[in-house]
């Protein structure tokens, strides 16, 4: 798995990525702040989401490529 820095959203995620970005940016903040960001705090937000996604999606891809030794994820 590449480095944050380096790393880019799937092929298969990439519907995901925006609506989560969507989200992060412009409705959570609205909705339960009643706040909008300057330009400044909208980057900044940017890539706290963008790194959030990335360990997010890299936990979860390290859950389910953990493998038992019967080829399953059961405890």
């Amino acid at each position: 798995m590449y480095a944050w820095l380096n790393w880019y959203v799937p092929d298969e995620r990439v519907k995901h990525y925006i609506f989560f970005m969507v989200l992060g940016l412009f409705v959570f903040p609205y909705l339960f702040l009643g706040m909008r960001f300057t330009i400044f705090g909208y980057l900044t937000n940017l890539l706290l989401l963008d790194a959030l996604y990335y360990w997010m999606y890299k936990i979860q891809k390290k859950f389910l490529d953990d493998k038992d030794d019967n080829g399953n994820n059961s405890f």
